[in-house]
């Protein structure tokens, strides 16, 4: 048998790239050093995890959103636990602790009662994700749109096209925005896509144009929502920012370019590590896994949305390039060595949009990532001496 590739861990140069709105997470360790470090002793509870499994809890309340393109919160702080609601990317929920084994127990108000549930911390931002707007915007280029603000979890929900005029009603950061528009099927849809399709209606058609929104308003006054309603998804308690009336200055074009996270914001830059190619033994072994599609990812905004620059996966490894790759744990777990194309790569990320028998591999930019793009081939499980005595 061939020698087959492998990667060793090992940082050999670092690559800045942009950043933009990133997650903030929050795990038990944090949260007590935070409640000590105000003078006061952390309140720590037990909790049972649905599997004969138990655990500690710290008592840790405050606002968080959510960083899934939908995030399942669930009866108990395990995966397989019924879910009780879907939360939509950015809306927030109240956490009311912070459990040993990377959940937080969150609380809900549905229909005028508290209802009590986990998600996994990884996925609850500390700091807000969208910034609530409210202006008329058209797109430059055709596009999908996505449920999720980042090219490897987002998955279409629709598409929009040249021309067509949409309401820009969040801004992530200066790479994506979140949009609405009627769809020609009458059907009301709220997505996200990259600023760079968007762009300001010359004045001189606003008036034109806001008259033929308010008549199709009327005509789709009663179609069903595709998505969830609007309302839902907006962040509560933050101003709604619209342009003045006679501003030629677009509110959208400032916000894009602004810093929308507070000043406590680590530096603006992405370390990229980057693993070194070497020989394992002859005789491990491979396992045909089946006809998988390849598709690319960095560390930028584009891919990750409130991910990048984060420098862990969602297994808590950190990314390496020749070396990460993101997978459906359910089928792939976490730790398991495939082999791609004759090199080897670890399970070590996930993502809402990837699914069984999709491998996404991290690379070192978003012009790698772009330029290798998405192909169909053979992928084989690698078992190695050690793994079969």
């Amino acid at each position: 048998m061939k020698k087959i590739l492998a990667v060793l861990l090992s940082i050999s140069f670092a690559i800045v790239l942009p950043t933009g709105v990133k997650a903030v997470t929050l795990d038990y360790k944090t949260a007590i050093n935070k409640i000590e470090a105000k003078g006061t002793p952390a309140v720590i509870q037990y909790f049972e995890d649905g599997k004969g499994n138990k655990g500690k809890m710290v008592a840790f309340t405050g606002e968080v959103y959510s960083s899934s393109a939908s995030l399942k919160i669930r009866e108990q702080p395990n995966i397989d636990a019924s879910s009780v609601k879907n939360v939509s990317f950015g809306a927030q929920v109240d956490r009311v602790g912070l459990c040993d084994n990377g959940w937080s127990k969150l609380v809900i108000e549905e229909k005028g009662k508290k209802v009590y549930g986990y998600a996994e911390s990884y996925y609850l931002s500390s700091d807000p994700l969208i910034k609530k707007m409210n202006e008329k915007l058209e797109i430059v280029e055709e596009s999908q749109v996505l449920n999720f603000p980042g090219i490897r979890d987002g998955l279409s929900v629709g598409e929009v096209a040249k021309g067509d005029r949409v309401t820009c009603t969040g801004v992530c950061n200066d790479n994506w925005s979140r949009i609405s528009y009627t769809s020609d099927s009458g059907k009301k849809v709220s997505g996200f896509v990259q600023n760079s399709v968007l762009s300001e209606i010359k004045e001189d058609e606003k008036e034109q144009r806001e008259e033929k929104d308010a008549a199709q308003s009327e005509n789709t006054a009663d179609v069903d929502i595709e998505e969830e309603d609007l309302e839902e998804q907006v962040i509560e308690g933050e101003a709604l920012l619209e342009p003045s009336e006679g501003s030629s200055e677009s509110i959208w074009a400032k916000a894009v370019t602004e810093n929308l996270q507070d000043s406590t914001e680590a530096a603006n830059a992405i370390i990229v590590n980057e693993g070194e190619v070497v020989n394992v033994s002859a005789t491990a072994k491979l396992e045909p896994l089946g006809d998988f599609r390849i598709t690319h990812y960095c560390a930028c905004s584009i891919c990750c949305g409130p991910y990048s620059g984060m420098n862990s996966t969602a297994s808590g490894a950190v990314p390496v390039t020749n070396h990460t790759i993101a997978v459906d744990p359910k089928q792939i777990p976490y730790g398991t060595k495939v082999v791609v194309n004759g090199q080897v790569y670890v399970a070590e990320d996930c993502g809402s949009g990837i699914k069984k028998n999709c491998i996404d591999i991290y690379v070192a930019s978003h012009e790698e990532a772009s330029s290798k793009g998405m192909y169909h081939t053979d992928v084989y499980l690698l078992i190695e001496d050690d793994e079969e005595s």
